[in-house]
């Protein structure tokens, strides 16, 4: 598959901070891609790198198979962005400032009053009397409405409330129909595991995993309790490498397993069972052991 972004040995010092330490990362063309990390991890300044907004010390980055360089401004051309700390002009109206921003571009969108319907945002209120969530709202409306390729998004649904975050949702995943491709940060396991095709989760400025949704789900882990006539021996569910952790409290084993479990059901069917309960843990959860 295409790649809309190829980040490679990408790293980011700040003075004696080592705030990305050799991240390497791609993003498939028309996916929703998340950065999953906590406030800090790094998320924030790979975004920055990609557009040119900061400078790497090290490493390579490519859009669309274009190299990122301190020169090459036109990659930004097919971008949108909405940065983390999101601060439009605020003695203005959203329709003003929107108005504005495609103006500079020359471009004549006027997606906005679509965008703005579907978020409630009021167009003719000054930016400075809207709430932070409205704030929020016009710095998305601003990324959406210039209909572009790719779209770069920090921390996108800070300040929504959870009517809105769907309106989001609903949005990318528009814009995914469309072929176009999302990079998107959060802190959120949720909103990561409820919208994204892939995941890519950065801690202490290190990409520790960087897999699509699907793969993930098959890692969760799922519990099967059972209560056996004959149970195994522990040197016996040792051998099976599908479990990955079990609990014995006399006749009743509770067994911890991911991945392919055609080995314990094979397993399991060389005893004498009584009862049987499963349960699987979310997404989010298998995330969490990330952290």
């Amino acid at each position: 598959m295409k790649k809309s972004i190829r980040v490679e040995n990408l790293s980011k010092n700040y003075g004696g901070f080592k705030a990305l330490s050799n991240i390497n990362f791609s993003v498939d063309k028309g996916t929703i891609h998340g950065l999953l990390g906590e406030n800090g991890a790094g998320k924030t300044t790979a975004m920055r790198c990609l557009l040119g907004l900061s400078y790497s010390d090290s490493g390579n980055m490519f859009i669309e198979e274009i190299e990122v360089s301190k020169n090459n401004f036109k990659l930004r051309k097919n971008v949108s962005y909405l940065a983390g700390d999101f601060r439009p002009y605020e003695n203005i109206k959203p329709i003003e400032y929107f108005k504005y921003i495609l103006k500079l571009e020359n471009n004549s969108s006027e997606k906005y009053y679509e965008l703005a319907e579907r978020f409630k945002l009021n167009l003719n209120k000054k930016i400075k009397e809207l709430s932070k969530g409205n704030k929020q709202k016009v710095g998305i409306v601003q990324a959406f409405m210039r209909e572009s390729n790719l779209l770069i998004l920090d921390e996108p649904t800070s300040g929504l409330d959870p009517n809105y975050q769907r309106v989001f949702r609903e949005l990318i995943n528009e814009e995914k129909e469309l072929g176009n491709t999302i990079l998107l940060s959060s802190h959120d396991l949720l909103e990561i595991s409820n919208c994204c095709d892939f995941i890519t989760v950065i801690k202490e400025g290190k990409v520790i995993s960087s897999q699509s949704k699907r793969d993930l789900i098959e890692k969760t882990i799922k519990k099967v309790s059972i209560n056996f006539l004959s149970k195994p021996s522990e040197s016996e569910i040792n051998k099976i490498k599908c479990i990955n952790n079990f609990e014995v409290e006399e006749n009743e084993i509770k067994f911890y397993i991911s991945g392919d479990i055609n080995e314990f059901i094979k397993f399991i069917s060389n005893f004498s069972i009584k009862e049987i309960e499963t349960e699987s843990s979310n997404l989010s959860e298998t995330l969490l052991e990330y952290f």
